[in-house]
């Protein structure tokens, strides 16, 4: 309601009074003030509307609160928000070579040293001035943890606030590839002690040890990176991120917020790309169910581009059978991969037909035939592997199963991760293919919190594992690296030296580094050493190239790139990386 005050002259009101009076009437006299009359007049007013929050849908996994925390160098820390909520310095796209700057706005890559310039407006989410000085803290708390780049950096040093240098010891090639691989995620003044007591460490292993057990010990209730989004909120379902409006590149975000559901399994991210309430998310899907996603979301399309990375069968060298080199090669030729592949991930690519830790479809570019000749191959062939087995002194009982020498009968648990449906699906077709082999198997799903520690402790004899990882790299330096060094090295149970092609051992750390050093051809000198120890020791037999069903929802967002857009090559190893860049770059907006 809105009042208005009229002003009427009494000289109006005297005339409205003449008109209404006898003719006889006296004339009145006039008095010049002035009246104030109220009269009430409604009027309706529409609200201007409250715009909603551009909202960025997609799913991930993190440790439910209170185990939450904001420790990137400690179990249960940053989860999903990871690569929304910090950056690398640059980013490597392995498809173009090219390099994306974030934290970064110029590279200099000399013979002795690769000089990095900063962004001049960097924050930190607590307003902290992001510096050069947080690099070098980043780059030496990756030295408590034996990081490769350590096998060829002097050091890093710090000549002003916006320059980083990266001194070599030994020059590498992968020297963009290695330092793009690293998230900026150790604040100097959050972790400076930590980092200070690393350089002044040096070589002290047990000074190392207790700093690592200082750095884990540290809890923030919420990660402090820079980048385009900052976590808000974290429940058992739903983690929140906000856009940072302090972003050196806000004014390009044009969303308000990132929507994380909880990614606890294949099957409950298939329910969300049904109901459209996911703009983006990549499960493993069958190919009826794919077919069924896209029909039911016609703004919804599939790009596919490769993982970099295998899906492989891991044996325990720790434990017997499989510490017996004979029967893993049996195994190997008692599977059907391409039954396998076919079974759990519809899209995925064929492997050939050995254990080299190549990615196939990099296979020509760094292995040739005469090579691979020399090769132990492992096709399904299982009159090969039962001649195997025999000459192991195992035998067929009368139901034809299998027996050891000493007349045990030969079964298997299989481990897969629950949450990981494909996994689970070869794990049962596994399974079964091993019972019709004569070795009655049983495909056991485990909770992802606990399997992969558990395989790590080597409490298993057959379970799945990655294979060929090469994420970000498309190189075979860093699937080596892992395969022989990292996670998959560890639970396989390799030791630190195996013999060569010529039966001299080989330092597998050594050989890693070699692989990461020199010219082409250098390298590839080293990938054979490597690949003929990975075939001959099959200890991981692959079955499937992985290819990345990405679903994109163009409903609510725009601005999606192509299928043959080199940066979806980024996306192996780390998706989220793919949409923050397209956010910071101005490329995706809310529809």
């Amino acid at each position: 309601m809105k009042k208005t005050i009229l002003i009427v002259s009494v000289l109006a009101a005297a005339a409205l009074l003449l008109t209404a009076c006898p003719a006889a009437a006296p004339t009145p006299q006039v008095v010049r003030e002035t009246v104030v009359v109220t009269q009430v007049v409604e009027k309706v007013v529409t609200p201007t509307p409250v715009p909603k929050p551009a909202v960025f849908r997609v799913a991930g996994g993190w440790e439910a609160p209170p185990a939450y925390h904001g420790n990137y160098y400690a179990p249960g820390g940053v989860g999903a928000a990871w690569w929304w909520v910090s950056e690398p310095l640059f980013h490597y796209i392995p498809a173009s070579g090219e390099l994306v700057m974030r934290l970064a706005t110029e590279v200099d890559d000399a013979p002795d040293a690769f000089t990095v310039k900063l962004q001049p407006n960097a924050k930190w989410h607590d307003g902290t001035p992001f510096t050069s000085k947080d690099v070098w803290c980043t780059f030496y708390v990756q030295r408590l943890f034996k990081a490769t780049i350590w096998n060829f950096l002097a050091d890093v040093e710090t000549p002003d606030d916006q320059t980083v240098v990266f001194r070599w010891d030994q020059r590498t090639p992968l020297a963009d590839r290695i330092i793009a691989a690293q998230l900026i995620n150790a604040p100097y003044h959050i972790y400076g002690e930590i980092c200070d007591g690393a350089k002044e460490a040096g070589d002290d292993e047990e000074a190392l040890n207790q700093l690592k057990e200082q750095l884990s010990a540290i809890r923030p209730e919420r990660p402090v990176g820079t980048g385009p989004f900052k976590v808000k909120t974290v429940t058992a379902s739903e983690m929140i991120l906000e856009k940072f409006q302090d972003h050196y590149a806000a004014d390009k975000v044009a969303f308000d917020e990132v929507r994380i559901l909880r990614w606890s399994s294949n099957e409950v991210i298939w329910a969300f790309l049904l109901g459209g309430e996911l703009d983006a998310s990549h499960p493993a899907t069958p190919k009826d169910l794919t077919e069924q996603i896209l029909a039911r979301q016609p703004e919804m399309e599939l790009v596919l581009p490769s993982d970099l990375a295998q899906f492989g069968i891991i044996f325990n060298m720790r434990q017997p059978p499989f510490s017996e080199l004979k029967f893993r090669q049996a195994i190997a030729h008692a599977i059907d991969r391409k039954q396998l592949r076919e079974v759990a991930l519809f899209y995925a690519g064929d492997v050939d037909e050995y254990a080299h830790n190549i990615l196939t479809s990099f296979r020509d570019q760094w292995l040739d035939e005469e090579f691979l000749q020399t090769l132990t191959s492992y096709e399904y062939d299982r009159d090969k592997a039962a001649a195997l087995l025999e000459e192991l002194g195992y035998s067929r009982a009368e139901d034809g199963t299998w027996q050891d020498p000493d007349g045990n009968p030969v079964t298997f648990e299989v481990y897969a991760p629950a949450g990981y449906s494909d996994w689970v699906l070869a794990c049962e077709n596994l399974a079964t293919q091993l019972s019709e082999f004569g070795m009655p198997s049983e495909c056991r799903p485990i909770d992802n919190p606990v399997y992969w520690p558990q395989l790590t402790t080597g409490d298993y004899q057959i379970a799945l594992e990655w294979s060929a990882t090469w994420w970000g790299f498309a190189h075979p330096w860093v699937g080596y690296r892992r395969h022989f060094l990292g996670d998959t090295g560890i639970r396989a149970g390799v030791p630190e030296t195996l013999p060569g092609p010529d039966g001299t051992p080989v330092n597998l750390e050594e050989l890693v580094t070699q692989i990461g050093l020199g010219d082409i051809e250098t390298q590839k000198e080293a990938v054979r050493t490597a690949a003929w120890i990975a075939n001959e020791n099959v200890y991981v037999v692959p079955y499937l190239e992985k290819k990345l069903q990405i679903f994109r929802n163009g409903a609510h967002v725009t601005g999606w790139p192509p299928a043959d857009d080199p940066i979806w090559s980024l996306a192996g190893g780390g998706i989220e990386r793919v949409y923050a860049t397209l956010m910071v770059q101005g490329r995706l907006q809310p529809k």
